[in-house]
């Protein structure tokens, strides 16, 4: 009887082992990852100085584990499996009250050499050369300058875990002690722990960003730091659309399937049709003296400032401003001239846009795409104040601030 238990254990450990083996190649690779929200590492092409660096190894254990059949099947069983053992926090994420989830671990950007995957601090002279630098762009610009620097879901939402706000705290203050008067810096971490602990759905439990209800009470506080508290539009006045069933980014690493989605609020004063949203790149050609000129051109236009397709898809965040694009500009449709104010970004700014082009023609630019040329981009475009919305994440993640000039 021993025996054959041992012959059917040992059958069914080699069918398993052949029938994943067989999974693994017989399966098409996929690029992407839409339950995760990211791409996957395909097949790396071989060459002996990859096999030398180490990243011909690094890319192939990478394949491997993005490729591996119903990988998404078993991310969600660990995902369970964490929970039951009480440990709160699966591939980085804590598991906090009600649903929340917030990204613990980090890849700390220290230098362009040098960076530390899965922590929970950061580099402070990195953090240091990105302040630093909106400083300087602060002095040398003689346009009006708000500088928004969102919290982390960690730092808003500290007490749906029980988790320590020292790190939180420290990261706060360097920033607050950092940036000079003249930058018009907004301190959110207070404003929004305050609103979170009071029970206001202001950052997304299943998404990094914040809701557009934090977005409207950002939107608020730029408004005062430009002086223009006055012209603020009151709650009231916006319709709230609801779409519902979004998983956010944070819900893709976390790996917890049990948890619920979030919905997505797209607040509206029912004027969209008023404005347009143009996306352009740039290239140099020669100019008529014969030396290289940088021109710019439009490759995508649309009414108001959603791509309503992606409200159909998991990515539904990507509606507003249709996702990503390195150079866009918002503007009133008839032609008429504003105020126009520049916006140096990544994807937080993209739900104050519905509040900001109310006032303004909008210049966006992505800071992720290196488009950091804040002075260029201002003269070109005549601009007449300059917002820099960057969040704390990416603060701590790369260097993309420290190249605003």
């Amino acid at each position: 009887m021993k025996k054959s238990l041992n012959l059917i254990t040992a059958i069914l450990f080699a069918l398993i082992i052949f029938g994943f083996s067989a999974a693994f190649i017989i399966l098409p690779d996929s690029d992407f990852s839409e339950d995760e929200n990211r791409k996957l590492q395909m097949l790396p092409k071989f060459s002996f100085a990859a096999l030398a660096s180490g990243e011909y190894s690094s890319d192939m254990t990478d394949y491997f584990a993005d490729q591996f059949p119903a990988r998404d099947l078993f991310v969600g069983i660990k995902g369970v499996a964490e929970t039951a053992l009480g440990r709160g926090e699966n591939n980085g994420v804590l598991l906090g009250d009600d649903g929340q989830l917030a990204v613990r671990l980090f890849s700390a950007y220290k230098s362009r050499f040098e960076r530390t995957d899965e922590i929970d601090y950061f580099y402070e002279d990195n953090v240091t050369a990105c302040l630093d630098a909106v400083n300087k762009f602060a002095q040398n610009s003689d346009l009006p300058l708000v500088t928004v620097l969102p919290p982390r879901t960690l730092d808003v939402a500290a007490s749906a875990f029980s988790y320590p706000t020292d790190i939180s705290d420290s990261l706060g203050s360097l920033i607050s002690e950092t940036l000079t008067e003249e930058t018009g810096y907004i301190d959110l971490f207070p404003i929004m722990r305050e609103r979170y602990e009071a029970g206001e759905y202001v950052y997304m439990r299943t998404d990094h960003h914040w809701t557009s209800y934090g977005a409207y009470l950002t939107y608020c506080e730029i408004m005062k730091e430009f002086g223009m508290a006055d012209d603020i539009i009151p709650m009231d006045r916006f319709s709230r659309e609801t779409v519902e069933d979004f998983y956010g980014t944070t819900w893709s690493k976390a790996g917890y399937k049990f948890i619920p989605p979030d919905d997505i609020e797209i607040w509206s004063l029912g004027n969209e049709e008023d404005y347009i949203t143009r996306c352009y790149s740039s290239k140099m050609v020669k100019g008529e003296d014969g030396k290289p000129l940088k021109v710019k051109e439009s490759y995508k236009e649309f009414s108001g400032w959603m791509n309503r397709d992606y409200l159909c898809e998991k990515d539904k965040y990507a509606a507003f401003l249709d996702g990503t694009h390195n150079e866009q500009t918002v503007t009133l449709a008839s032609g008429e001239e504003r105020e126009t104010l520049l916006i140096a970004k990544d994807s937080f700014a993209n739900t104050l846009v519905p509040f900001l082009s109310q006032h303004f023609d909008l210049v966006i630019l992505n800071l992720a795409g290196k488009q950091a040329d804040l002075s260029e981009a201002a003269e070109y475009y005549g601009c007449d104040r300059v917002l820099i919305v960057y969040n704390c994440g990416n603060l701590i993640e790369n260097n993309n601030l420290a190249l605003v000039k």
